[in-house]
């Protein structure tokens, strides 16, 4: 299984299933994880509780008649008495559940939190045939049950989940997401508060990115393209990997003039930049991680520590 976060959403799924769209922010939005054949499981979730009875009364219709205004029968069968987890497993939240069968199958889930106020609508989908066996699973029923049972919609201890394309992190709770790329051997996130913020990056294919260079050798080449901060950089091992650590400040002005302008202004020290990477042979991986926070460390510390770069065999 690999995790998926977005949101403070994060959900445990089959290593096939990737995450292929999002949409909204943290108070209203979904996600889709597809794998190689259809789209398999949706979460929407939006602030403020829901009437659950009345909204899957609706969507057990949807399901049974379609979408269009003329409505036909979809040849599905709705269940909408359907018992998809027990009460305690989820003991904070009020729950109702659903599933349809027919050509197409599946398995849904409604919730109120009571923890942070979100509502929550997620389905799992397979097709007739895969019932027996799901990405690899014995059993479709299991496979849903175990992927809406590890669903989760708000962080714990003041952190929260981020995770596609394999890698996941925690940042702390509060933390939006500012911007995501997503290229064939280059994964970024970026997540922030107001100014602070903290940067995921992982590289594949290493030997093509560091080029017989160390990895200090590469972060401090890497760092030198970056006018806006001001660092220094030393060799050290980062979880048992070769990796190298930096620390510096963000710029506000650049050039002696405008530094003085800077100084006149008597605007309040930039807060405090701190950075690392890695190398992940096992993964053939290369990690960055960056922060920037009113005390130094903390925040990456916190981000480091959650990464799994590679599974002991």
């Amino acid at each position: 299984m690999t995790l998926i976060g977005w949101q403070g959403i994060s959900v445990s799924v089959p290593a096939e299933w990737t995450l292929a769209a999002v949409g909204g922010d943290e108070r209203s939005g979904y996600l889709r994880v597809d794998d190689e054949r259809m789209p398999r499981l949706q979460v929407k979730w939006s602030q403020g509780h829901i009437n659950l009875e009345r909204k899957r009364e609706e969507y057990a219709r949807r399901l049974a008649f379609g979408k269009r205004r003329r409505k036909r029968p979809t040849g599905l069968e709705v269940d909408t008495g359907a018992r998809i987890l027990s009460q305690r497993s989820k003991p904070k939240k009020e729950l109702a559940g659903f599933a349809w069968r027919g050509r197409h199958c599946g398995m849904g889930l409604l919730w109120n939190c009571e923890v942070c106020d979100r509502s929550v609508l997620a389905q799992v989908n397979w097709l007739a045939e895969e019932s027996a066996s799901l990405a690899g699973k014995a059993g479709a029923h299991e496979t849903a049950r175990e992927v809406l049972g590890s669903l989760e919609d708000h962080g714990a201890a003041g952190w929260r989940w981020w995770g596609l394309d394999g890698l996941s992190f925690l940042a702390p709770e509060r933390y939006q997401v500012q911007k995501y790329r997503r290229l064939t051997r280059y994964l970024e996130v970026q997540v922030a508060r107001g100014r602070l913020w903290a940067r995921v990056a992982r590289w594949g294919m290493v030997p093509l990115v560091l080029q017989q260079r160390s990895v200090q050798q590469w972060f401090r080449e890497y760092l030198g393209g970056r006018r806006e901060i001001a660092s220094q950089t030393e060799e050290m091992d980062i979880k048992d990997h070769e990796g190298a650590a930096a620390w510096g400040e963000m710029q506000r002005f650049a050039g002696g003039l405008r530094r003085v302008m800077g100084r006149a202004c008597r605007r309040p020290p930039p807060p405090a930049w701190a950075a690392c990477a890695w190398h992940c042979p096992e993964a053939n991986r290369l990690y960055v991680v960056e922060s920037l926070e009113p005390e130094q460390g903390e925040v990456l510390k916190g981000v480091v520590d959650s990464i799994i770069c590679h599974r002991e065999a």
